[in-house]
């Protein structure tokens, strides 16, 4: 496909602004700090059964204890 010769017309423009992508997140749902975990093969492959077990990620598996520590009872 080559290069355009001429601008955006207005219909495209409005096209564009009417796409519609994935939605956002709401602010309680976003993460803003990523954190590296090493583990050995064995570990994760452990912690893999777990969470398909709970049918939960292994982020969410492994975040368990903290979110349950902020929950009322």
């Amino acid at each position: 496909m080559g290069k355009r010769n001429r601008p955006r017309t207005e219909a495209e423009i409005q096209a564009d602004k009417a796409r519609t992508g994935r939605p956002p997140k709401a602010k309680a749902k976003k993460q803003s700090v990523h954190i590296t975990v090493h583990l050995t093969p064995a570990e994760r492959e452990r912690l893999g059964k777990l969470a398909q077990e709970d049918d939960l990620s292994l982020a969410a598996l492994i975040m368990r204890p903290w979110r349950k520590e902020k929950e009322p009872d």
